[in-house]
């Protein structure tokens, strides 16, 4: 019925909604997986009685109007203009843009591209999204091709994204990717809080339509309704456009309060990019619906250095209770301790993840703030957190903690047609399978499913771990990241975990390289501290002493100024592995008795093809190259120049 929303919706449940009647220090314990088990008697069906992730943000918005929603600083600076937006403005923009995207013509099912980084306007924009149809937060660092593709392939019918703005080149990219289109897209422009509207403002068209209502019927979305899309992180090199269901964003929710214990009054930092999901939820939607105070620091998130810089000024000005950061940004505040500031407001445990945490920054970083950094896995097609260290309980370095209550988590050998072997005993490494109400709907392209939803429910991760017997989950690596030595499986983080150790580097990513008798050999990439200065044979010595397994060690250490890096900190590994592979193709192909030029490729996950290309007078070059490539175990075509490759 048109305009039902005005009318403040029942809690989800009595023990979940940012005012639910169970104040924080009534959570009970949690600390082994016992606790775990006692949660699990109440059927979640009776914690959870609405399954409208939507209604939970008005929720959250109506429960304290006037209180701040949103505070804003021009890109790290804490000492100039902060805008803010209370809940009520949050709630009014939001029904407006759902109200605007409806006359528009979109639909329920229909998608709405979101192309910027994080502003006032992108919580708006995702909340009325989710009330009028299916928001896709996309990566706005992406390339035009890129983008061109994935707008094309959810068929959004409207694009919301950052206007011409110094620093960005979002608005250019996305002009380029729309042309692209048959039928390009309805565009809307977001700008730099800070800074005047550009032509096609979103906020100024919705002005126009009603803030305090829906103009539309909009029934109540159920458990398996599509919410939203969200494509994956991209350390492959190809993403994949997920299907988030409004069941799972909703027991994120849930999951979050139970396993956090959050209360009414936090107030968190929004530094990580809307367009993944930890930073869409755990850090962004989630604190909305709880009636949180979100922080937003700079458009640039923790990537911007001045914010970091004025990290614990940060928490001390805004009374900031939960530390935001993946290991990477914790790593350099590990090493920037506050001086002055007061960040009393601190509560005793924070969650991380994204990648492994380095076990001196973990500890350090308790030291600093007398909290425990929570260790955390997840995953975008399980929305967001499979497991978290017990916040009461141990934390086992090296571990992810035990699951989330409802979440069923399986270590399993895999048969070659991909069916399941057998289980993994307790500490057995195998792959990892999730199911449970966290899990997505598939991927918007079905044939994508085949090998990664099973029928049974349960999503293979693709990354290789362990259950312990007290419930405690390591994961120990990707499948794909695997370096095969010999037919030895070499775990990456062994060669990352054993360089993070030492007082030089800030970022590590080991990776395979090509070689002619044992497979691959590892490698490993790295990025030193500022003003750090250390040989690569020094820093070979030093993780030579702490990695277990000698044919771990990496045969060679190559710095970087800079790792390529997601937007939430993650190596991208396919870059550095195509990069090993053209240093040993073209140290190989040295002596060649011709000119060429030389093109490696990545292919999906760590497939990678090499064309070769003989130019002039080849006589001969063309059979060395085929008896050195060869050689290698990695697809390759030579190719006489001005002739297609074949």
């Amino acid at each position: 019925m048109s305009g039902a929303l005005t009318q403040r919706p029942a809690s989800v449940t009595p023990d979940i909604g940012p005012h639910g009647s169970v104040p924080p220090l009534q959570h009970p314990p949690l600390c082994t997986l016992a606790d775990v088990h006692a949660l699990e008697q109440v059927p979640i069906e009776q914690r959870i009685t609405r399954w409208d992730f939507a209604q939970n943000l008005l929720d959250g918005c109506r429960h304290a109007p006037q209180r701040a929603a949103l505070h804003a600083t021009d890109n790290g600076d804490l000492d100039g203009q902060v805008i803010t937006w209370s809940f009520a403005e949050l709630e009014q923009q939001a029904l407006r843009i759902a109200n605007l995207l409806r006359a528009q013509g979109v639909g329920a099912q229909d998608a709405v591209a979101l192309v910027s980084p994080t502003v006032p306007a992108m919580f708006a924009a995702l909340i009325g999204g989710l009330l009028a149809c299916r928001p896709f937060p996309i990566n706005w660092m992406l390339d035009t091709n890129a983008l061109a593709s994935l707008i094309g392939l959810t068929k959004a019918r409207v694009v919301i994204a950052l206007g011409p703005t110094p620093g960005f080149s979002i608005h250019e990219n996305v002009t380029a990717a729309l042309a692209r289109l048959e039928q390009p897209p309805r565009l809307f422009t977001l700008h730099d809080p800070f800074a005047p509207a550009h032509p096609g403002d979103l906020l100024t068209a919705a002005a126009a339509h009603p803030g305090d209502r829906l103009a539309f019927d909009r029934p109540t979305a159920k458990r398996f309704d599509v919410a939203c899309y969200v494509h994956s992180g991209g350390t492959t090199g190809h993403p994949k456009v997920v299907k988030i269901l409004h069941g799972g964003m909703v027991y994120r929710q849930w999951a979050a309060n139970t396993c956090m214990a959050f209360s009414p009054d936090d107030v968190v930092l929004s530094d990580t990019p809307l367009f993944h999901i930890g930073g869409l939820l755990v850090r962004g939607l989630v604190s909305t619906a709880d009636g949180h105070t979100t922080v937003i620091p700079s458009m640039h998130g923790a990537r911007d250095k001045r914010y970091i810089a004025n990290y614990w000024r940060y928490v001390e000005r805004f009374g900031v209770t939960q530390i935001s950061g993946v290991p990477t940004t914790l790593s350099v505040l590990a090493k920037n301790p506050p001086t002055t500031e007061d960040i009393s407001s601190l509560r005793p445990y924070f969650a991380t993840g994204s990648t492994a945490m380095a076990p001196a920054v973990q500890t350090r970083i308790g030291e600093i703030t007398g909290a425990r950094a929570l260790q955390s896995y997840g995953l975008t097609e399980n929305t967001s957190h499979v497991s978290v260290d017990p916040r009461d309980g141990e934390i086992r370095r090296g571990y992810s903690g035990l699951r989330v209550a409802y979440m069923k988590v399986r270590v399993v050998r895999l048969a070659a047609d991909g069916s399941v072997e057998r289980e993994c005993a307790p500490g057995e490494d195998g792959m990892v399978l999730v199911g449970g109400p966290g899990v997505a709907g598939g991927y918007l392209d079905p044939a994508q499913d085949k090998g990664s939803f099973l029928p049974d429910g349960f999503f293979v991760t693709g990354d290789l771990g362990s259950i312990d017997a007290d419930g405690y989950i390591k994961i120990t690596g990707r499948q794909k990241d695997l370096i095969i030595r010999g037919g030895h499986n070499i775990e990456p983080r062994l060669i990352e975990d054993a360089l993070l150790q030492s007082p030089w580097v800030a970022q590590a990513a080991a990776v395979g390289r090509p070689d002619a008798h044992a497979g691959e050999l590892p490698v490993a990439y790295v990025e030193l501290h500022p003003g750090a200065q250390v040989t690569a044979d020094e820093l070979l010595r030093y993780a030579a002493e702490r990695i277990p397994e000698r044919p771990a060690v990496p045969k060679e250490i190559i710095f970087l100024d800079k790792l390529p890096l997601t937007a939430v900190g993650k190596p991208v590994k396919h870059l550095l592995q195509v990069d090993a592979a053209k240093r040993v193709f073209r140290e190989a192909l040295s002596a060649l008795p011709a000119s060429w030029d030389l093109e490696v490729v990545n292919t999906g996950g760590s497939g990678m093809r090499t064309t070769l290309t003989l130019r002039g007078e080849a006589r001969g070059a063309r059979e060395q190259a085929d008896a050195i490539l060869s050689a290698f175990p990695v697809p390759y075509v030579i190719q006489l120049e001005d002739q297609p490759a074949g």
